[in-house]
């Protein structure tokens, strides 16, 4: 009986002293990735649970970045309820040095006494930035003649080419109609109705102009974009079969193992026909839900010809997972990157009018899958001659270097006239 009677006050000493050890006791939930800028603090929310056996009043923690801490801090828990799990603001310093950073939260007090959980710490990821870089919007609008209600999506386009003009790049992705381009097939695919539509590979919406112009202003004014992308274009030879596009990447953060591509999509504005196929449904015909908003299209008829279509993808190249070796993975912050793409569009039928082409280049976080910037150009009308090497021997005429040095005779400069873009007849000469 005594032996009994020792075990169970044993037992009882045991759960008491259990209990006491897990009195303050507190979780903390990882904070996934973030882009901040250098030089900045910035609060990060945490999610913390208190898996203790009594409420909350204060905990203390450390971050750490790498093997350096912080010096140990407290903050008031305002009764943190046992199993409850509430957001903290926590303040981080991001440091002067753009990269990439590992960050270590870990609650390391609670109550004042030790954190008796077992898995106290949390980690998030810091992309460090040096700048706030401007955003060009990449917007995707999903439709097709066939779909009655796309003139809500064709409106929406078209006010956001006249409000926000160069600074947004508008993609106009028809699907099963007589503008469909195989080129767009993969990203067609993330329609999930029509219309709709997407903003730098993100969620998908309903594109009406309040919320396309809503959701073109909150990328502008709150993505932070790892880099800025410059783009310009020119025709390669006189029948305007190839286009030379040329790019300057520069992204804002370092890193040895970047995994980023560049993606080109070519539009064409004013595009029309004549024949049914080229007709527009149209249910906002009479409908009085629109006579607001979409007036011409409530006044049209239920199937309306001779529209001109602007926007419309004619060719793509590289458009989901961009290309592969157009960015260096090898990632410095600040310093540029060029890239030249080669884009054959003669076999690129459903182009009407060359004059009216733009070239959109497409800056891809590959990892993710999302449009990290874009930019576009129209293709300079002044076409670059290509003299190759057999027929410079050929030639008399004379030719300009760029600086507007005359070479008088290109026959004569054969063996010593280096490679490079010269002016001949008043048209820009590629000698290669």
């Amino acid at each position: 009986m005594k032996k009994i009677v020792l075990l169970f006050v044993c037992w009882m000493l045991a759960i008491g002293s259990w209990a006491q050890s897990n009195e303050n006791s507190a979780t903390a939930a990882d904070f996934g990735t973030l882009y901040v800028q250098k030089g900045q603090t910035v609060e990060v929310s945490i999610a913390i649970t208190n898996t203790g056996t009594k409420a909350i009043r204060s905990f203390s923690y450390t971050i750490a970045n790498g093997e350096n801490a912080t010096a140990e801090k407290i903050v008031s828990a305002r009764n943190l309820a046992v199993n409850e799990t509430r957001e903290y603001k926590i303040a981080f310093e991001t440091g002067d040095e753009a990269g990439r950073r590992v960050q270590t939260f870990t609650i390391t007090k609670v109550n004042g006494a030790e954190n008796s959980a077992s898995h106290g710490s949390a980690t998030g990821i810091f992309f460090v930035i040096t700048e706030k870089a401007p955003v060009t919007p990449l917007v995707e609008e999903f439709t097709g003649t066939w779909c009655g209600w796309c003139p809500i999506g064709f409106d929406a386009m078209e006010e956001a080419s006249e409000w926000y003009r160069d600074k947004v790049a508008l993609i106009a992705v028809h699907c099963s109609d007589v503008m469909e381009v195989g080129d767009f097939s993969e990203i067609a695919q993330r329609a999930p109705y029509h219309p709709s539509a997407i903003v730098d590979r993100g969620q998908d919406f309903y594109p009406s102009s309040g919320d396309m112009s809503g959701q073109i202003d909150k990328s502008m004014r709150n993505k932070i974009a790892t880099g800025v992308i410059e783009v310009s274009a020119e025709w390669t030879d006189e029948s305007k079969t190839e286009i030379k596009i040329d790019t300057k990447t520069r992204f804002v953060i370092s890193t040895d193992n970047g995994n980023y591509a560049i993606g080109f999509a070519l539009t064409q504005d004013g595009m029309t026909g004549t024949g049914s196929s080229w007709a527009q449904a149209n249910n906002l015909s009479g409908n009085s839900s629109y006579a607001d908003s979409n007036p011409y299209w409530y006044k049209a008829a239920s199937r309306v010809t001779g529209v001109t279509y602007n926007h419309v993808g004619v060719a793509a190249w590289g458009l989901v997972r961009g290309i592969n070796g157009s960015v260096n993975p090898v990632i410095r912050a600040d310093e540029e990157q060029l890239y030249t793409y080669n884009a054959n569009i003669s076999k690129k039928t459903k182009i009407q009018d060359k004059s009216k082409l733009k070239v959109i280049a497409i800056l891809i976080d590959r990892e993710s899958g999302t449009v990290v910037n874009a930019a576009q150009a129209k293709i300079s009308e002044e076409p670059t001659g290509v003299i190759s090497q057999e027929s410079r021997v050929e030639s008399q005429e004379s030719i300009y270097d760029l600086s507007g040095r005359k070479i008088s005779n290109l026959k004569s400069q054969t063996s010593n006239l280096p490679k490079g873009i010269y002016i001949k007849n008043g048209k820009k000469v590629l000698v290669k």
